[in-house]
C-alpha cells in the first residue's frame, strides 16, 4: 500500500542560529510503504544531493529530515546532514526568493497544488536581482521540476513519486505540471532581526 511522507530540508545562512535557517518542506509518496527508519537515509541523502548540486555548492550544510504525515507526536524517521556547521554564505537580501508552484491534473485545486520558495541568493548564478526575475532565473527556478536526473520528481527513482499532500481531504496527488512566475516573493520569515535602529526626536 502506497504511503505519503514529508520531507524538510533546512539550510543555516549567514550564521548557524536556528532563527535564520531556509526552510522547505514536501511531500513525497513510497508506492509500497511501509517503509522502517532506515529506509529513509538514502533518500535523504539523494534530496541533500539535489540540493547541492541546484544551489551549485557542495561544501556547506544541508539538513534533511523525514517524517510520516499525520503522525502526533511526529518525530524525524530518520536525520541526514552533509556538512554540518558550514554556514552558507549571502550577500543580497535574504527574504528575495523565486517560487516554484507544482501540481496534480488540475491546477486550480487548492488540494492539489503547491509550492516551494527558492533561494536564488545562495547560488552565484542567480543572486543578482533585477525588478523581475531574468529569463536564465527563472528556468533555474523550473529545472528544480523538469532537470533530467536532477529534479524533484527524480528523487529516489520509480519507487517514490513527487507530488501534494492534502491534510484536509488526507490525500496524495502526484504532480503533473510546474511553472514558475515573473515575479519575486518575500518570505519575511526569512530576514534578520535587528542588529541597530537609527531613531530621530524632534516636534512635528
Amino acid at each position: 500500500m502506497a504511503t505519503t511522507y514529508g520531507f524538510q530540508v533546512s539550510l543555516p545562512v549567514g550564521d548557524l542560529l536556528a532563527r535564520n535557517r531556509f526552510v522547505n518542506y514536501f511531500h513525497m509518496e513510497h508506492v509500497t510503504g511501509g517503509l522502517v527508519d532506515t529506509d529513509f537515509d538514502d533518500i535523504c541523502g539523494d534530496i541533500a544531493l539535489l540540493w547541492q548540486t541546484r544551489l551549485g555548492n557542495m561544501t556547506h550544510e544541508v539538513d534533511v529530515r523525514a517524517y510520516d504525515t499525520d503522525a502526533v507526536p511526529n518525530y524525524p524517521r530518520a536525520h541526514v546532514i552533509v556538512n554540518p556547521g558550514s554556514a552558507w554564505p549571502i550577500t543580497v537580501p535574504r527574504e528575495v526568493s523565486i517560487c516554484l508552484s507544482y501540481a496534480g491534473e488540475n491546477r486550480g485545486n487548492k488540494n492539489e497544488r503547491g509550492r516551494m520558495y527558492l533561494p536564488c541568493g545562495l547560488n552565484p548564478a542567480t543572486n543578482t536581482y533585477q525588478s523581475r526575475p531574468s529569463v536564465p532565473i527563472q528556468t533555474w527556478a523550473l529545472e528544480w521540476y523538469t532537470k533530467s536526473n536532477e529534479s524533484l520528481p527524480d528523487l529516489g527513482g520509480v519507487d517514490w513519486k513527487f507530488g501534494v499532500y492534502s491534510r484536509t481531504l488526507k490525500k496524495f496527488t502526484q504532480t503533473q505540471q510546474a511553472w514558475v512566475d515573473d515575479e519575486w516573493d518575500v518570505q519575511r520569515r526569512r530576514g534578520l532581526r535587528e542588529s541597530t535602529r537609527l531613531t530621530a526626536d524632534r516636534e512635528g
